[in-house]
């Protein structure tokens, strides 16, 4: 039977629902209130930003076909143990923001359909939604690519409709940056950017390009992916920025100041627009949003366990497929952990994991380019693909950006995260024993 994969636009498509989630409906008045009418401008910096690194995930993914993304990139540059500590720290990770994107979902259907204080119609839900995906995937990769991609052009369809409507309600007064206090009038003096909320305005916008780096975790379910995922990176990349400051640029140009005390900033600049049918457009809008990044998280991570069972760092069990191809074992066992962590609602400790278990991939992934430029260069299958330009120097810049931004969290993520690495690292020498156990007893039994 041949499998089926997620060919380019798929592949673009998934990532847009990586990347843009419910945090776009809310970006506007956060940003505001640290960069009032900077916002749009500062989203474009940003995105220069964020493309110094994910440019190096476009590239990296031109050298390796295999599941794993980051894991694959560590572990071929730096060894092992080392794509190890990045792979299964990643897995649990992702395990645990979709348990968070999952509460966040039945958040947004409690709050809209009114059922806040029912605890146990809430947990159903949440069951219901991991529960759901999880069969979704067992079926097949085309049933994930036919919902993934419903998903995300239904919730781009009422963020375009705000777009191109609401250009005509912008007063651009309240999205051409002031470059002086004297500039501005007294009442959007209030929200202006200054040394001391940049750096937080620019990690706020940094944070909403994420999810760029689980691209390349499904690389096997994609055709032809050595050329397909740097593609997809790139276009991906470039249309999420035109997106985000067309969003932002209508919402700040038709609310203005006003806009930093909205709790529903896209819905209200709606409502201004088109009336309430806008109001409720942007809201349904919101939770089909959320929904999908549910959908694009429930497949990337049951495939983030392939490349480490195909590498026996664990039980072989977890990369197991059918014969449709599918790791069943893998999507089984990421919905059972997910369940639980969702059902807790205790994931201030746990999310602190996060931050080093991303940048855990960043930092390698960027110095990684520099090695594989060196080991493929002779590589004729490699040498028509993305390169990021200008020698080492945009590797070297993503590398310095990842430890500013690193060096902006508190330590006791930092410290909550490398503890992380400590505690699963015995599973790594547990694992290879085993895996050299049950090469030598065939060997003994022959003998």
């Amino acid at each position: 039977m041949t499998k089926q994969k997620l060919g380019l636009a798929s592949i673009v498509l998934l990532g847009f629902n990586s990347i843009i989630g419910s945090g776009i409906f809310l970006l506007p008045s956060s940003l505001y209130q640290l960069a009032g009418d900077w916002s749009v401008a500062l989203i474009l910096i940003t995105a220069v930003i964020v493309a110094t690194i994910a440019f190096c995930f476009a590239e990296a993914s031109g050298y390796f076909s295999q599941n794993g993304a980051a894991y694959v990139y560590t572990k071929e540059a730096f060894g092992s143990f080392a794509g190890f500590e990045v792979g299964f720290l990643k897995w649990m990770m992702q395990c645990i923001a979709w348990g968070v994107m999952a509460v966040a979902l039945t958040n947004i259907l409690a709050n809209t359909f009114s059922f806040e204080d029912n605890q146990m119609l809430r947990n159903i839900i949440i069951i219901g939604i991991v529960g759901s995906l999880t069969i979704l995937n067992l079926a097949g990769v085309g049933a994930a690519k036919l919902v993934n991609n419903i998903s995300t052009l239904a919730k781009m369809v009422p963020l375009v409709v705000l777009i191109v409507g609401g250009i005509w309600f912008i007063n651009p007064e309240n999205i051409i940056p002031t470059f002086s206090a004297a500039e501005a009038t007294a009442e959007p003096a209030q929200y202006s950017l200054s040394f001391e909320t940049l750096g937080s305005a620019l990690i706020l916008c940094f944070y909403a390009f994420t999810g760029f780096e689980t691209f390349g975790t499904a690389a096997e379910d994609m055709d032809n992916p050595k050329r397909n995922l740097p593609l997809a990176i790139i276009i991906v990349i470039l249309a999420v920025t035109i997106f985000y400051a067309a969003v932002m640029a209508v919402s700040v140009g038709i609310l203005g100041p006003d806009i930093a005390n909205s709790s529903v900033p896209l819905a209200d600049a709606a409502k201004v627009a088109f009336g309430d049918v806008g109001f409720y457009m942007i809201t349904i809008g919101s939770i089909i949003s959320i929904a999908g990044i549910n959908v694009a998280a429930s497949f990337h991570i049951p495939r983030a366990l392939l490349p480490l069972a195909d590498d026996k760092m664990i039980p072989a069990v977890f990369g197991r497929k059918n014969e449709k191809g599918i790791p069943t074992v893998a999507i089984l066992a990421s919905g059972l952990v997910t369940i639980p962590i969702a059902l807790s609602g205790s994931f201030t400790t746990l999310a602190m994991l996060s931050v080093v278990t991303r940048f855990a991939q960043y930092i390698p992934t960027c110095i990684a380019i520099l090695k594989f430029r060196k080991r493929f260069a002779n590589d004729e299958s490699t040498k028509k693909n993305f390169k990021v330009p200008f020698g080492p120097v945009i590797p070297v810049v993503g590398v310095c950006i990842c430890l500013w931004l690193l060096a902006d969290q508190s330590i006791t993520k930092i410290l909550v995260g490398l503890g992380a690495m400590v505690l699963i690292s015995p599973l790594y020498f547990i694992a290879r024993k085993r895996a050299a156990e049950s090469q030598t007893e065939p060997s003994a039994a022959n003998a």
